[in-house]
């Protein structure tokens, strides 16, 4: 069935007479000539022939009557898709053929280059309509052939209106813009992880992370300053001008009463000169530490002599500094835990493992013994977590990862023992893990070969970067053809001055802000140039090895300039 259109406004142009009469019809595509084309591949995602199977061709095609008979001259992939899921007829536009090739590449050229895919914002419109109609999310996901994820992410930035309007001028992922959904209250928040989106998009979820995990110490601190405010006892802020520093004053576990009894928080709520410090310890968690303000006054004595501090006051603040930065890395390692094991676990889901497993795999059974027998003996808890196992452990986790094995291709069985390696070593790393760097150097840069983007903390414990064209390539080479995390752009290492393990207690007052090895630069200020702070192979730039045995804390972004080499001045 065809109809045919006479066009009465016929021009030429670019040497091209369009054709006067112009006939639309529906085709058989089994039956078309398919010419070449342009495109090297005709590319028929699983998504695209989905959407041709449930919507058919929407766009009608580009055929010419030629001596051998029709051919596709613009819609070829559309066509080939429509032969893939077996429909029967499909709209196109036929035109009187020529021989003319140049115009004929010409125009697929012109064809593709002008084609516009919708924005992100574009998307949360249409499914916010969708969702306003009554269609669920589910049935959104299906007939649209986008995950119930990316929709739900849609429709959490549809509610907000701050998200929404950010993601509607900056056109920023559906991701993204869930993210700042999370932080609609949070004005300062929403600013400093859009400039990131922007600038620096491979550190937006250890920045993401770092907010919630600030804003969750945020929480506690206010909780426990809350609890001392109810109880009535005076908070202290500066722990060394207050008490460390102050004679008079003194924490209770180093005092007794005047009857030789242990002074308990307790037993001196009745004591006028009694006061508590809130801080953070080494790993992040707030605690308590109550005081006396004036233990002679209030009739108590020292359980032994209070040692003099014999130290320098240049050598007090180095000392200060290093806890802090041990207090920074720290945080900034709990965030990135959390973001790199729900990119492992993500990782997981893929049906194919990267190119050089094997060799992972081949390395991780004679470096990795220990922790791949630990792990097995705690039934591989970790591993079956991301694989999306629910088991118990023991036996029957056991049979749970026998039973998915034996229903795997080969190619999915590889992939299940890489996770099972990787889950091994993930589970040995820690806080300890970023004090030392290159500690983790073979896991984490097989990770940022296949995709995963390092945070400034994770790059400590990979150690110096690799030659950039080697790691590009091998990072090419890795990640395969089929659904995985985004390959991310090179980042180099941050390479410092080592410093001397601290204490466990912080002896400064408690900072829930973020950590600001991944914060946005401050209004009027430039954004971090990812070319500076490239190590050194000594480690610094006097040439001289830098101490074995010792961490290599992260600085942060402002530090890192400040302490770059400058230039020398003629």
């Amino acid at each position: 069935m065809s109809v045919t259109l006479e066009n009465k406004n016929v021009e030429k142009r670019a040497g091209n007479t369009p054709d006067a009469k112009v006939e639309f019809g529906l085709l058989d595509p089994r039956t078309l000539l398919v010419e070449t084309n342009v495109r090297a591949e005709a590319n028929l995602t699983p998504r695209f022939l989905k959407s041709i199977r449930d919507n058919g061709v929407l766009s009608p095609i580009l055929v010419q009557r030629t001596e051998q008979g029709l051919r596709v001259r613009a819609g070829q992939r559309r066509t080939l898709a429509a032969v893939e899921v077996g429909l029967e007829a499909i709209p196109a536009m036929i035109v009187q053929g020529d021989e003319d090739q140049i115009r004929r590449l010409r125009e697929q050229v012109a064809e593709n280059d002008d084609r516009q895919g919708l924005r992100h914002a574009d998307y949360v419109a249409a499914f916010e309509q969708m969702s306003l109609l009554g269609v669920s999310v589910v049935e959104i996901a299906n007939t649209t052939g986008h995950s119930t994820s990316d929709v739900k992410a849609a429709l959490t930035v549809a509610k907000t209106k701050k998200a929404k309007a950010v993601q509607a001028k900056y056109d920023l992922t559906l991701d993204q813009a869930a993210v700042l959904a999370e932080f609609e209250n949070d004005t300062e928040a929403v600013e400093a992880l859009t400039e990131i989106a922007m600038k620096s998009p491979d550190r937006f979820a250890h920045a993401a992370q770092q907010r919630r995990d600030g804003r969750d110490a945020a929480a506690r601190l206010a909780e426990a300053t809350k609890a001392l405010a109810d109880a009535g006892i005076k908070q202290v802020t500066n722990w060394n001008a207050e008490v460390k520093d102050n004679k008079a004053a003194q924490e209770l576990q180093q005092l007794q009463s005047g009857e030789g009894k242990t002074v308990t928080p307790e037993a001196h709520a009745i004591c006028p000169q009694r006061a508590a410090y809130i801080g953070t310890s080494h790993n992040g968690d707030i605690y308590t530490r109550h005081v006396c303000l004036n233990y002679k006054a209030a009739g108590h004595k020292l359980n032994h002599a209070k040692a003099n501090d014999t130290r320098t006051e240049q050598e007090k603040e180095t000392a200060r500094a290093e806890r802090a930065e041990v207090i920074t890395n720290n945080k900034a390692w709990k965030s990135a835990e959390t973001v790199r094991r729900e990119w492992l676990a993500q990782f997981a889901k893929r049906k194919t493992a990267p190119k050089d497993a094997a060799n992972f795999l081949a390395g991780s059974l004679t470096a990795d013994t220990h922790s791949i027998e630990k792990a097995s003996l705690g039934a591989h808890g970790l591993a079956c977590e991301w694989l999306g196992l629910r088991t118990t452990g023991g036996w029957g986790s056991r049979q749970a990862l026998s039973d998915l094995i034996a229903k795997a291709t080969s190619a999915r069985a590889l992939h299940i023992a890489l996770v099972l390696a990787l889950a091994a070593i993930e589970e040995r790393t820690g806080l300890h893990t970023w004090r030392r760097s290159g500690s983790e150097s073979r896991y984490l840069r097989a990770l940022e070969a296949w995709g995963y983007n390092l945070s400034d903390v994770e790059q400590i414990a990979r150690g110096p970067q690799e030659n950039s064209t080697a790691c590009t390539e091998k990072k090419a080479d890795a990640l395969t053809s089929t659904a995985s995390p985004q390959q991310p752009e090179a980042k180099v290492a941050n390479t410092v001055k080592t410093t001397s393990p601290a204490t466990d207690r912080d002896e400064q007052p408690a900072k829930t802000g973020v950590d600001s090895t991944n914060a946005a630069p401050a209004k009027g200020q430039p954004a971090p140039n990812p070319t500076k702070g490239k190590p050194q192979t000594a480690g610094n730039t006097t040439g001289a090895k830098p101490e074995p045995g010792k961490r290599q804390p992260v600085k942060p972004q402002a530090e890192k300039a400040a302490s770059a080499p400058q230039p020398v001045k003629a």
